[in-house]
């Protein structure tokens, strides 16, 4: 601060205050010199900075300023302006000051009065006037804030593709959205949520008839019209309760159309695989009606039919059939012919009209591959006819003796069952092709065979082994047996074969017989002991005739 006013200012002729006078002064007083220092300051000042701030510099004190203040009053000319200072104690503390500078004799005589309540006060007016603002305006914004909400929630519900409806404790509809208006028939109309639905009452399975706190959560189908709902039960606490309606119509018809394809996945695995057991069966079994009665029970089970049957031509079997069937076989039931893999009829079928529609073509898949067995089968018979058959005779030939001859030794072996053999041959059958010729001899050769077929059991064999030899294997029998047979046809059918070659002209036929049984002996050696017996036989009969061989 300078010793000397400016030329252009006014001295003032105030002098400072006694000491005595400051100590009286109940407000803060500072006097400072002309270069900014303190040189007196009074108790109050003391009390309100919390030290003695004399020797220290104004603008230090006051401000906290190394250097003195731009607007400090003593550059200005008087009257020197009012300031307001905000200063801190050493306790921390901040007062709001109005200071008051007065020049002096060589320095500024500066009162300090503490407005700070003032200030406080001003403060919390200007708050609370702030705060009560400002409370209005965030009431407005969440009265515009709650509309937009309400507005936009009411929008975002309408948008809402499930139907959604609000009910009271009484089931009274108390809003509803979009969905729910346009979904149900009465969704614009209804009062109550069972109504909505077309009933007259709440629904028997009703999850909110123990309270809307126990039924929270849980989910009610529901049908209306053609359209299938899931509805769900939600407290909202506040003693009402919100359902939610979620059309599952979709998604019900694509289980449906899911479990109709898995049934008719299943059903056409089970048609397969009958089919397959089918295949398998006339692979490995030789007998028609057995297959015939399988084929039956898997085509009724296939085709839901309660009855059916089978007639197979040129069968001993006859007609197969499963489940009941009237005896006259009235034009109500289907019927189909079965055809081999020739376009020829090998059998005819017929049944009850099934479950299914598509019986028709379920016959064919079934009984088409059966026509073709059975044609198989004829042929394969006919094969074996002719492999294992005499072409003359058509009694069987050497080969399938022998594989016979093998059966029996191993049922004699296994099982200890008795068989026997008994060899024919036709004496002078030679001569008979030389006088006579082969047709004689041929005849002669039938005439044989035939007696032989007759005279022998069903399950007899009888094969010609030879020109003019014949084997009968007797499974079962035993040598007594055997012999007994002998003497049957020694004595009744073998007494007067001949063959008539004129009128009048006949030519006797005589037979020698050798047989035995394997009662007496060994099974693998039973051919050779027939042989050896037939050939003594052949020479005995020669040698009492005296013909030549």
């Amino acid at each position: 601060m300078p010793s000397q006013p400016p030329p252009d200012h006014e001295v003032s002729t105030t002098t400072a205050p006694s000491r005595r006078l400051l100590t009286a002064i109940a407000v803060p007083v500072l006097i400072v010199d002309g270069h900014y220092r303190i040189h007196t300051a009074n108790p109050a000042a003391h009390s309100l900075f919390g030290y003695d701030p004399v020797g220290d510099h104004c603008h230090r004190v006051l401000a906290g300023r190394a250097t003195p203040c731009d607007d400090c009053p003593a550059t200005r000319p008087p009257p020197q302006p009012t300031l307001a200072r905000s200063v801190h104690d050493r306790a921390g503390h901040e007062h709001y000051l109005k200071e008051s500078p007065t020049p002096s004799d060589g320095g500024l005589v500066i009162t300090l009065v503490d407005v700070s309540r003032e200030i406080e006060a001003l403060k919390g007016a200007d708050l609370a006037r702030k705060e009560a603002q400002a409370r209005r305006i965030i009431l407005e914004q969440q009265r515009r804030q709650a509309v937009l909400e309400q507005h936009g929630l009411s929008q975002l519900l309408d948008d809402l593709p499930d139907a959604l409806v609000t009910i009271s404790a009484e089931f009274r509809i108390l809003r509803r959205n979009a969905a729910a208006r346009t979904r149900f028939p009465l969704g614009e109309t209804a009062t109550t949520c069972h109504g909505l639905l077309g009933l007259d009452a709440p629904c028997g399975n009703c999850p909110a008839r123990a309270g809307f706190n126990l039924g929270n959560g849980r989910k009610t189908k529901h049908r209306s019209g053609e359209r299938y709902y899931t509805e769900q039960l939600i407290d909202t606490g506040d003693g009402n309760a919100l359902l939610l309606f979620r059309d599952t119509s979709r998604e019900i018809r694509l289980i449906e159309e899911i479990r109709a394809q898995r049934l008719t996945i299943t059903r056409k695995n089970d048609i397969l695989s009958a089919l397959l057991h089918l295949e398998s069966l006339m692979r490995s079994n030789p007998d028609p009606s057995h297959v015939a009665g399988e084929l039956l029970e898997l085509f009724m089970a296939a085709c839901g039919s309660s009855a059916a049957a089978i007639a197979l031509d040129g069968e001993a079997s006859g007609t197969i059939h499963r489940g009941e069937l009237p005896s006259d076989t009235p034009t109500g039931l289907d019927r189909l012919e079965i055809v081999g893999g020739d376009g020829r009829r090998v059998g005819e079928a017929w049944w009850r009209p099934g479950e299914t529609t598509r019986t028709a073509t379920l016959a064919s898949l079934f009984f088409e591959p059966f026509g073709a067995y059975l044609h198989n089968r004829r042929l394969m018979r006919q094969l074996e006819a002719k492999a294992n058959t005499d072409p003359l005779t058509g009694v069987y030939n050497r080969g399938y003796l022998h594989a016979a001859l093998e059966a029996a030794q191993r049922d004699h072996a296994t099982r200890a069952i008795p068989h026997a053999l008994v060899l024919a041959d036709i004496n002078r059958l030679k001569q008979a092709n030389d006088r006579y010729g082969h047709e004689a001899g041929d005849r002669l050769l039938l005439t044989v065979s035939e007696r032989i077929t007759r005279a022998v059991r069903r399950c007899d064999i009888v094969a010609r082994t030879g020109g003019d030899e014949f084997v009968m294997l007797l499974p079962g029998a035993t040598e007594a047996e055997a012999e007994a047979l002998i003497e049957r046809l020694q004595d009744d059918l073998f007494k007067d074969v001949s063959i008539e070659m004129a009128p009048g002209e006949h030519f006797p036929v005589t037979l020698s017989l050798g047989a035995c049984g394997a009662d007496r002996a060994p099974a693998e050696s039973l051919l050779k002991i027939a042989d050896a017996r037939m050939y003594a036989a052949k020479a005995a009969f020669y040698k009492d005739h005296k013909y030549n061989r």
